[in-house]
C-alpha cells in the first residue's frame, strides 16, 4: 500500500461527522429534483410526460459515463488537500447551481427553448451529485481498515442520507404549500436548498481536512472505461451487488418520482401531503438504522438486505388500494414502513459494497476505491435513467395531459391508473429481482481479513 498522504492525527468524530455531511449535501440536492422536477416540467413548462422523461434519462446516461471518470480522477489526483476534498467542494457548488437553474427555468415562450435549458440545467446539477458522491463514497471506504467501523460510517451515511432526504423533500413542499406552484414559489424553494447544499459541503470539507487517506499510484493506469468495467465484473460479489442495485434503484426511482403525481392525482391532496409523507418516511429511516446495525450483526447483511427489500416492496403494493380521504394514520404507517425499509437497503447495500471494494484490495493489494464508487454510481444512474424514461414514456402512452398551470389539470382514468401502478407494482416488482440477485451472494466477514492491511501486491 502507498504511504498515506495525511499523517495529521484525525478525530474520528470528526469524520462520522464530515462523511454525515456529504450525503446530507447530496441528498438534499437530489431529492428535491427526484420527487419535484419531472413534474415541474410537466406541469409548470408544458413538457410532455414523454419528452421530460427522456430528457431525465439522457442527463442520467451523461452522468453515469461521467461517473468512471470521476473515480478515476480522484483516485490519481494530486493535491494539497489530497485526492477527494477538491472533487467534493466543486460538487457542492455545482449542484446548487443546477437545482436554481431548473426550477428557474426563466418563460422563454417556447416548449423547445425550455427543454434545452432544463436539459442544461440537470447536466450542472448531475454533474455536482457525481461530484460530491463518489469521492465521498471512496474516502469512507479508505478511512478504515476495520471492518465494523467501516458499517458504523455507513452508518452515518445514512444518516446523513435520512436528514438530506428530509429537507429535499419536506421543506419544499412546505414553501410550495405556503406560496403556491407558481414558479416564483419553485425559485425560492430552490435558492433554500441550493444554499443548505452548498453549507452542508463546507462544513463537511472543513472537517475531512485530516480524514486519513492514501496516496495516488506512482504510474497510474491510462483510463479506461471498458477496463474498468471488466475488472469490476471479474470481482463477483461486486458483480452481484452491481445487479442487485439496478433493481433496486429502478424500483425506487420510478416510485419516488411517480409519488407527486400519485398525491397530487391518485390522493388528490395538495403539496403539503408531500412533506408530511416524506417527514415520517425520513423519520423511519433514521429512527431504524441502529436496530438495523443491530439486526445484521446477528443475521448478517445479506439477509437484511433481503428481508428490507421484501418489506419495501409490501409496503409499496399496498399504495394500490389508496384513495382520496385515506385517513392519516394511514399514510403515516405507509410512509414508517418504507422509511424503515429503506433504511435498511441504504445500510446494508452500501456496507456490503464497501466489503467488495476492500475484498478487491485484499485481492490484487490495489487501491481502485474510486474506480467502483463510480461504476456503482454508472449503473445507478443507468438504472435510473431507464426507471425515468420507462415512466414518462408509459404516462405518454396512456394519455398524461402536460400543462403550463403549474397545478393539477383533468387527467384520463388511464393515465391516473398509470401513476398509481408506478407507485405501487413497479417497486415491488424490482424489490423481487433485487431480491432472487443478491441471494446469490456469497462474500463473507472472514474473506475480509485474509490480507494483511499494510501489505503490498
Amino acid at each position: 500500500m502507498a504511504p498515506a498522504e495525511n499523517n495529521k492525527p484525525a478525530n474520528v468524530w470528526a469524520i462520522r461527522f464530515g462523511s454525515t455531511l456529504v450525503p446530507v449535501a447530496h441528498a438534499a440536492g437530489q431529492n428535491v429534483v427526484t420527487v419535484l422536477g419531472l413534474r415541474f416540467m410537466t406541469d409548470s413548462l408544458a413538457i410532455s410526460a414523454g419528452t421530460a422523461g427522456l430528457i431525465f434519462a439522457l442527463v442520467k446516461i451523461y452522468d453515469g459515463l461521467l461517473d468512471p471518470a470521476v473515480g478515476a480522477l480522484s483516485d490519481r489526483a494530486r493535491t494539497r488537500w489530497g485526492r477527494r476534498l477538491p472533487f467534493l467542494l466543486a460538487g457542492g457548488v455545482a449542484m446548487p447551481l443546477g437545482v436554481m437553474m431548473l426550477f428557474g427555468a426563466p418563460d422563454f415562450g417556447s416548449v423547445l427553448l425550455a427543454q434545452v435549458f432544463v436539459t442544461l440545467a440537470l447536466m450542472i446539477h448531475a454533474s455536482g451529485y457525481t461530484l460530491l458522491t463518489i469521492p465521498g463514497f471512496a474516502m469512507v471506504v479508505e478511512s478504515s481498515p476495520d471492518h465494523h467501523e467501516r458499517t458504523r460510517l455507513m452508518a452515518w451515511r445514512v444518516y446523513g442520507n435520512g436528514i438530506g432526504t428530509l429537507i429535499g423533500t419536506t421543506v419544499p413542499g412546505l414553501i410550495l404549500s405556503r406560496m403556491g406552484a407558481g414558479r416564483g414559489a419553485h425559485l425560492a424553494m430552490a435558492t433554500v436548498i441550493g444554499a443548505l447544499v452548498l453549507v452542508a459541503t463546507l462544513a463537511a470539507v472543513r472537517l475531512l481536512a485530516r480524514a486519513p487517506r492514501t496516496a495516488p499510484p506512482e504510474h497510474p493506469r491510462p483510463f479506461n472505461l471498458v477496463a474498468q468495467a471488466r475488472l469490476a465484473w471479474a470481482n463477483v460479489p461486486f458483480r452481484i451487488l452491481a445487479i442487485t442495485h439496478v433493481f433496486l434503484l429502478f424500483g425506487t426511482a420510478i416510485g419516488s418520482a411517480a409519488m407527486a403525481y400519485f398525491s397530487r392525482y391518485v390522493l388528490q391532496a395538495g403539496d403539503g401531503w408531500i412533506s408530511g409523507y416524506f417527514l415520517f418516511s425520513t423519520v423511519g429511516m433514521v429512527a431504524s438504522i441502529p436496530a438495523w446495525v443491530r439486526f445484521t450483526a446477528i443475521i448478517g447483511k445479506k439477509a437484511g438486505y433481503m428481508g428490507a427489500m421484501t418489506l419495501y416492496g409490501l409496503v409499496n403494493l399496498t399504495w394500490l388500494l389508496a384513495a382520496p380521504g385515506d385517513p392519516a394514520w394511514l399514510t403515516t404507517v405507509r410512509a414508517l414502513g418504507t422509511g424503515l425499509a429503506g433504511g435498511g437497503t441504504i445500510l446494508c447495500a452500501y456496507a456490503m459494497l464497501s466489503d467488495a471494494v476492500r475484498y478487491d484490495y485484499l485481492c490484487s493489494g490495489e487501491r481502485r476505491e474510486g474506480v467502483f464508487a463510480g461504476l456503482t454510481t454508472l449503473l445507478d444512474k443507468l438504472s435510473s435513467a431507464a426507471a425515468l424514461a420507462a415512466m414518462g414514456a408509459f404516462l405518454s402512452a396512456m394519455g398524461y395531459v402536460s400543462s403550463t398551470m403549474g397545478g393539477p389539470v383533468a387527467q384520463s382514468a388511464g393515465a391516473i391508473r398509470a401513476v398509481a401502478l408506478c407507485v405501487g407494482l413497479v417497486p415491488a416488482l424490482a424489490m423481487l429481482g433485487g431480491v432472487i440477485t443478491v441471494w446469490c451472494y456469497r462474500l463473507d466477514p472472514a474473506s475480509l481479513e485474509e490480507k494483511p492491511e499494510g501489505a503490498s501486491a
